[in-house]
């Protein structure tokens, strides 16, 4: 082997050393990416000098593997280069530039001559180094004195092309031992730029942490377990004490109430150790002055001054947790009395009825306070809650500690206790607390409750079905007067459950028209001729059959939808008179009965009056009863209502009269067509004391010039005897049930018929 072998070896093994090291230098320093293509550029010039000597001295063929071996070495080579130095320069090598310098050294590297290739490579190389190099020197000449050099240098390993362009072959030897020299120091520039960036992104680093801890709210630790290395000052603001200022402090050296020392060592080890990422607790404090703190820590592994530590965040969550607190109590407790709501107690329950798996007993009272709604209106609502405070306070001293009172929403409170033998005490001290005085502002005052008993598991199988039975129990006590209690049947719950469940289905039936008439015929008690109807609700509801209509009108009118039926069921009758008078050319007068509400209702003449205007029928084929209750209790409305539904033609009826509220003024006073005579009376005739008062309510009806109607008829002697008495009409069994309208219908045509063939005779 010759001197230029050695010589290409030389140059070759300094080329992969300064490449390799830029390499390590970026591997420990990822953001200095122009030390990696610079040592990537070294790394593959450090080929070409390996292609020339296998193409100057193996033997053929072997030889020919020089030439690709030198395109793989020194297109990248120029390549990474640039890219390199326009890193360090703070740009990026163009795409098409970087196209334009392979496409040219891969022509100067394909000459076909090798003197060529030694005229217009090393012409390409000194053309692209030098464009490189005064580019460097304009935009590095602001940087560092360090990376000032690189313009310089790479102009010169341009020129130092000038060797092999000149003299060929006889200038390779002196080309190789300039161009590792100048290759060398490129490197070590580029190496030096490197260490001072990475140098200067630590210290970035460094004052960004500084930054970030020394003016955080969160303390933040540095540990090594048994030390504080670092703690940033929110962590003295936390604890108090000048901690992370001056020499280590030993952890052994601090209160034990304010470090838990224990806890962080075996954290400190579990994150040492692998087991843990991220380590999490929370503890209350006591920090200096006494103070109590809920502290809460999170900790994970770094490393400080080439040692592994654990840095700890430390948050002070005692006002957030305080603020959280207040919210949940307001969210589970009664404003005015700070007694628990609704919300608790079904908590409370469930906690008895669903976790005691059977084996333990529960009590609940449901208390309502009688007409306290008249109470505020009556001394105002200002004085109705410190009524309600200082019951609630009268209550919770009369059950004491192991009962628990909670205020369900208005007047009303829930008693919990675990105790079933305790019932029938806290019976006897609820209803002792009842009757006692309540000292409030502007006097004191009694109030009357109602209680509701339910026990678990003997009356309810859960929470809400033993709330239900409370409840019903509660309203139950509503009928007895005063201060009561009443324990849960399954009667009571089932009464108020059919209650609500009648409610919903009426509001339905309404909705769906599911209510219609049926017809009783009134007869005229000397001839026993057809003289009207009576239009009777009826309701089959689905899926249950025929309800009563006292019972569902009873319903509708506690429900307030007794307003909506009514109009409904007139506008139905109203209808059906003009069906019949448009078929029979007429109709017999038919009755329909008017509720209270209905009757003081303001809109109620409107709808009366719209409802003739909309079936055009005749108003005297409507007839509109009344029950005398509604006169008694609102007798000036009623008059005056009455009076109006004169004018429009429409004849009104009062009926049940008898029942005990009439008076012989009101009779006179009302604008009234006819009395209807309560079944009451009608039902013991023709016994001789209920025929005579039957006849003295027809002499006074026949004084005022009053119909008079007896209803209820079921037998003859009944039929028979009003008649005798002196009643106009007759309706009741006896003569027909509520028609449908077909029957009805066939009724008139049937009466009709009879009248048109006595005409004929």
């Amino acid at each position: 082997m010759n001197s230029m072998s050695y010589l290409y070896l030389i140059n070759a093994a300094m080329y992969a050393l300064v490449g390799a090291a830029l390499l390590l230098v970026w591997r420990r320093h990822r953001s200095q990416t122009f030390a990696h293509h610079m040592g990537c550029s070294t790394l593959f010039a450090a080929l070409v000098p390996v292609a020339y000597l296998i193409h100057t001295t193996a033997p053929s063929p072997f030889d020919q593997l020089g030439v690709p071996l030198v395109l793989v070495g020194a297109i990248p080579n120029l390549l990474f280069l640039g890219s390199g130095v326009m890193q360090l320069a703070g740009r990026r090598l163009p795409r098409g530039v970087a196209i334009a310098i392979g496409v040219a050294a891969a022509a100067a590297l394909m000459a076909p001559k090798v003197a060529d290739k030694l005229f217009y490579w090393p012409l390409c190389n000194m053309l692209v180094l030098g464009g490189l190099g005064a580019l460097a020197s304009r935009w590095l000449w602001a940087t560092h004195a360090l990376e000032r050099l690189v313009g310089p240098l790479l102009i010169l390993l341009g020129l130092n092309q000038l060797l092999l362009v000149l003299y060929g072959e006889q200038g390779i030897a002196a080309n190789i031992v300039f161009g590792t020299v100048l290759r060398a120091a490129i490197g070590t520039v580029f190496m030096l730029s490197a260490l001072d960036g990475a140098l200067r992104d630590t210290g970035k680093l460094a004052a960004r942490f500084q930054l970030l801890t020394e003016h955080s709210v969160q303390g933040v630790v540095v540990t090594d377990g048994l030390r504080i290395l670092y703690a940033n000052p929110a962590v003295r603001a936390i604890y108090g004490m000048p901690l992370g200022q001056g020499n280590y402090t030993v952890f052994a050296d601090l209160p034990p109430e304010s470090f838990s020392d224990e806890q962080l060592q075996r954290q400190h080890r579990l994150l040492q150790q692998g087991e843990l990422d991220i380590a999490s607790w929370e503890g209350r404090r006591e920090v200096a002055g006494g103070r109590e703190l809920e502290l809460r820590f999170e900790a994970w592994r770094v490393e400080w001054d080439g040692v592994g530590a654990t840095q700890i965040l430390i948050t002070d969550d005692t006002e957030r947790n305080a603020s959280a607190r207040a919210l949940v109590h307001q969210a589970t407790h009664d404003k005015l009395t700070g007694l628990p709501n609704r919300a608790v107690l079904m908590q409370r329950l469930r906690e008895y009825c669903y976790l005691a798996d059977g084996s333990l007993h529960c009590t609940l009272v449901v208390l309502n306070i009688d007409r306290f709604k008249l109470f505020n209106q009556s001394q105002g609502h200002v004085t109705g809650d410190h009524v309600l405070k200082a019951f609630a306070a009268k209550l919770k001293d009369a059950l004491g500690a192991r009962a628990e009172l909670i205020r369900l929403g208005g007047d009303e409170f829930a008693i919990v206790d675990p105790d079933e033998g305790n019932a029938r005490d806290i019976a006897e001290r609820l209803k002792n607390a009842c009757v006692q005085a309540l000292a409030v502002p502007g006097g004191e005052y009694f109030i009357d409750a109602s209680m509701g008993m339910a026990v678990f598991p003997d009356n309810a199988g859960n929470a809400e079905a033993l709330l239900r039975a409370a409840n019903a129990a509660m309203y139950q006590a509503k009928r007895t007067p005063g201060t009561a209690l009443a324990m849960a049947e399954q009667r009571f719950e089932q009464m108020s459950s059919q209650t609500l469940d009648n409610e919903q289905a009426l509001r339905k039936g309404i909705k769906n028209n599911e209510i219609y008439l049926d017809y009783q015929p009134k007869i005229d008690a000397t001839t026993g001729k057809l003289l009207g109807f009576e239009a009777l609700a009826r309701w089959v509801r689905p899926g249950i059959g025929w309800v009563s209509p006292v019972e569902f009108i009873a319903i509708a009118e506690r429900t307030g939808l007794i307003p909506e039926l009514g109009a409904m069921l007139l506008g139905q009758a109203c209808r059906q008179i003009a069906v019949w008078c448009a078929e029979l050319g007429d109709c017999v007068p038919v009755a329909v009965n008017v509720s209270p509400m209905q009757l003081l209702n303001r809109g109620f003449l409107q709808i009366v009056e719209q409802t003739l205007i909309d079936t055009a029928i005749p108003p005297r084929c409507l007839t509109l009863e009344i029950t005398e209750s509604a006169a008694v209790d609102n007798l000036d409305d009623t008059r005056l209502q009455l009076q109006h539904l004169s004018t429009l033609g429409i004849d009104v009826a009062m009926d049940d009269f008898g029942t005990g509220f009439s008076s012989l003024s009101m009779l006179r006073q009302l604008p009234l067509s006819t009395v209807k005579i309560d079944r009451g009376l009608i039902d013991p005739l023709p016994a001789p004391d209920a025929v005579a008062v039957v006849k003295a309510i027809c002499q006074l009806a026949a004084a005022l010039d009053l119909q008079v109607v007896a209803e209820g008829i079921e037998t003859l002697e009944q039929a028979v005897a009003a008649r005798d008495a002196g009643c106009h009409a007759l309706q009741g069994f006896f003569y027909a049930r509520a028609l449908t309208v077909a029957d009805a219908g066939e009724w008139m045509r049937r009466q009709q018929g009879e009248a048109a063939g006595l005409l004929a005779t």
